[in-house]
């Protein structure tokens, strides 16, 4: 079995870092994509510096933190002081259960500017092109167009592109009805009752009768500014023992997984 560990939100904020380098340097995860936009990417560029053959990618962040292009270029994705409007907002929105609704909400032209801005910002700081293009939070049709046009013209992949043609089991959270990714609500209870770990190993039989597994989570430590830029906070640290344990360590070991990144399917 080929087994793929993806982290997302590099860079959101310090204890995400911290806990994303934990599950480098001491876990099993394979790749893990950028928040260029946030005000200390440039203090985490330089941990991928360090880290040269590793798989970073770009997880274009549209719904929190401040715009890397002009705000009056983007005024449909930004509030009046420059920061994303955030994706609770944006669910909550009538505009939203439309396709219509969404494109008006996240319009293309102004989409695809931050997206580029967003992608040159990583060459900018770490000298190299990312090794996969990802979506962050809510996915707008034309979000999703913007993505595959920057990963058409820098020939940088898609990651759902690669995960729709090569993976057959995605570990997915365990309610999405609790689930901050998906509800948008922060619930407390719900997020320290996750446990992948726990989920993982019941199903672990099935699993392993797949050639090709990826795993998605957001793995972190909790720091105050987490809280206050999104409601998928403590949940992180538990998907990061998911991705540093001993027990996974083992599952890999014993049954002679292949731990696998975008690099590799390319």
């Amino acid at each position: 079995m080929k087994l793929l560990v993806q982290g997302d939100d590099f860079g959101f904020t310090k204890a995400v870092t911290y806990g994303i380098l934990e599950a480098i340097d001491n876990g099993i995860l394979t790749c893990t994509g950028m928040f260029t936009n946030m005000e200390i990417a440039p203090w985490a560029a330089k941990f991928i510096k360090d880290r040269p053959n590793f798989c970073f990618g770009v997880d274009f962040n549209l719904v929190s933190g401040p715009s890397i292009s002009d705000p009056k270029k983007i005024p449909n994705l930004v509030d009046k002081d420059g920061n994303f409007i955030r994706s609770g907002v944006r669910v909550a929105d009538s505009k939203w259960k439309t396709k219509e609704g969404r494109a008006e909400l996240f319009p293309y032209k102004e989409v695809y500017i931050e997206v580029r801005a967003q992608f040159d910002r990583f060459v900018e700081l770490t000298g190299k092109k990312p090794g996969y293009l990802h979506p962050h939070s809510i996915m707008p049709e034309t979000v999703l167009k913007a993505i595959k046009q920057v990963s058409k013209e820098e020939d940088v992949p898609f990651s759902m592109d690669l995960l729709k043609d090569f993976f057959l089991t995605h570990m997915i959270p365990d309610d999405k009805s609790t689930d901050a990714s998906f509800s948008k609500v922060f619930n407390a209870e719900a997020q320290i009752k996750k446990d992948p770990l726990g989920k993982f190993m019941k199903n672990k039989d099935e699993v392993l009768k797949h050639e090709y597994v990826a795993i998605m989570g957001h793995p972190g430590y909790l720091d105050a500014d987490l809280l206050n830029l999104t409601t998928l906070s403590i949940e992180r640290v538990k998907d990061l023992e998911f991705v540093t344990s001993s027990l996974m360590k083992e599952f890999i070991k014993k049954y002679n997984v292949k731990l696998i990144d975008y690099y590799d399917l390319v």
